[in-house]
């Protein structure tokens, strides 16, 4: 950590966020995120597509605390403790190539699942093909292919900062015009618009979510009142549609705070590297130092947060969470399966059942 002789109240903000927030992302985000990929491989969500994009975030977001923010962490405050010797440009290289991936999967991931459940929604007939876990899964990786692709400038033209040089670990080193071009202008445009595009994505498929969970409430009203509790496909397409309930409202939840969490780094990133943000007086560095650590742990906290979220949005999660801690275990059977499948039948069963 630079320190200087006399600290600003904001400077020593920034330091004590610096100092104690990261432990507690890393600690909570680790110990939620394993509890995610736990439930969503029970036998609660296991069968269902969405729940694999839900675990492979869950994964890489555990990867990325572990990983990236601790280094992150132990260079703020302890900058002696990392390594900065002949070879240190190689955990750059990696640190800025997997920092990039995973930010850019997570979102990628959660476009993923809302655009499936968007389309499973729009198209239920062919939802039963369409949405499959091992689906999901050839999804997954065709993610990864496509974010290391753009991402992979950062292999080439990353570097270490000498100890004391920067309160930052890492740069990217632009020994060429051709260098500085693309870093100030091409890559600021192409990261904003694959931004552009993935949150568009996910605001449309969440409205069309959001109606759709509407008219079904409209429609489970109107049986009610008319006394059809036994309409085509009975209990089992009842329990089917509350399980596909509490999956969209689950994702519904992680898909905003997916957007609200990335864009203010994005932002700030992009106007940072277009021009002098605040490096006039020591109160204005002391300003932007603030706004940069905000932004940059705003990124992480997306990463811890979907657990607390998926436990205040989804019934069948603290459910399935009760059961997988040993909770329910000697208190229940077994729960049904959850499925997906929609039945290829007429409209009036259709009408029945719950897509979201």
């Amino acid at each position: 950590m630079i320190h200087s002789t006399e600290k600003s109240i904001l400077c020593r903000i920034t330091d004590g966020l610096d100092l104690y927030f990261p432990p507690f992302l890393i600690v909570s985000g680790v110990v939620c995120n394993v509890l995610v990929v736990l439930v969503m491989r029970s036998v609660y969500f296991r069968s269902i597509s969405t729940s694999f994009y839900m675990m492979a975030n869950a994964v890489v977001d555990t990867f990325s605390l572990i990983g990236l923010l601790t280094v992150d962490w132990l260079n703020v405050n302890y900058p002696s403790t990392i390594y900065r010797g002949d070879n240190s440009h190689y955990m750059c290289k990696f640190f800025h190539f997997f920092g990039w991936v995973s930010s850019d999967a997570g979102v990628l991931l959660t476009t993923a699942m809302t655009l499936e459940r968007g389309l499973a929604i729009t198209f239920p007939l062919q939802s039963s093909s369409w949405c499959t876990t091992k689906r999901a899964k050839r999804v997954t990786i065709l993610v990864f292919i496509f974010v290391s692709i753009k991402n992979v400038n950062f292999l080439f033209t990353s570097d270490t900062y000498a100890l004391n040089e920067s309160d930052r670990l890492c740069y990217v080193y632009l020994d060429s015009e051709n260098l500085k071009i693309f870093w100030k202008f091409v890559w600021p445009w192409i990261h904003n618009v694959f931004l552009f595009i993935s949150f568009v994505a996910i605001i449309i498929s969440n409205v069309i979510i959001i109606r759709h969970i509407k008219v079904s409430d409209k429609i489970r009203k109107t049986q009610r009142s008319l006394g059809s509790s036994e309409c085509a496909g009975g209990p089992i397409a009842t329990r089917q549609g509350s399980r596909k309930r509490q999956v969209a409202s689950m994702l519904l939840v992680d898909s905003f705070t997916v957007i609200v969490c990335t864009l203010p780094f994005s932002i700030f990133t992009t106007l940072d590297s277009n021009m002098v943000l605040l490096a006039g007086s020591s109160g204005e560095r002391d300003w932007k130092r603030f706004i940069s650590s905000m932004s940059f742990y705003l990124l992480y906290v997306n990463r811890c947060v979907n657990f607390y979220l998926y436990s205040w949005s989804g019934t069948r999660f603290r459910e399935a969470l009760l059961y997988v801690i040993g909770y329910k275990k000697s208190k229940q059977k077994q729960p049904r399966v959850a499925t997906i499948s929609y039945t290829k039948v007429n409209t009036s069963v259709h009408a029945c059942q719950s897509i979201a």
